[in-house]
């Protein structure tokens, strides 16, 4: 795929996410959220930078931006492949708990399992901890365990 075809295609799901900027993550399935290290906000401000991943069965987008240990994330996961395993965009960073710096790694799941290229959106996301070293890629899950990720992280 030529990066002009991504960024139009990232330039596209951009105007989507403008426009729902209202909804909640909850919409989607996201155990980053569940952890309590991150909510849901409708702005974001700093530097930005796009991290684009893919393997088979899986193709994501991801904005990364921050000012200090501020960090926002918003993303799209799609699901590109007919064989019953979930897409799920994963995310790896560093945040700031009890006086130290803990890796963390998380998940979020597209919402269905789809041959058409289902494509799930996530949502502003800003982190409610100090956090640094924000890395993202594309994996393929069977719905409890994980099969195959994109390496390196992007």
């Amino acid at each position: 795929m030529t990066t002009g075809v991504r960024i139009r295609r990232w330039a596209g799901r951009a105007a989507a996410v403008a426009a729902l900027a209202g909804v909640s993550l909850a919409a989607t399935t996201t155990a980053a959220q569940a952890s309590d290290d991150w909510y849901n906000v409708g702005a974001k401000s700093g530097q930005c930078r796009l991290a684009h991943s893919v393997i088979w069965g899986a193709d994501t987008d991801t904005s990364i931006c921050w000012s200090g240990y501020d960090v926002w994330v918003l993303g799209y996961v799609e699901d590109t492949g007919a064989d019953g395993l979930r897409a799920v965009l994963q995310i790896k960073y560093d945040v700031w708990i009890n006086g130290k710096w803990v890796s963390h790694n998380r998940n979020y799941l597209s919402d269905t399992n789809s041959a058409d290229g289902g494509t799930s959106p996530i949502y502003w996301s800003r982190a409610r901890y100090p956090t640094k070293n924000l890395w993202a890629r594309a994996c393929t899950y069977t719905g409890s365990s994980q099969v195959e990720c994109d390496d390196p992280w992007r």
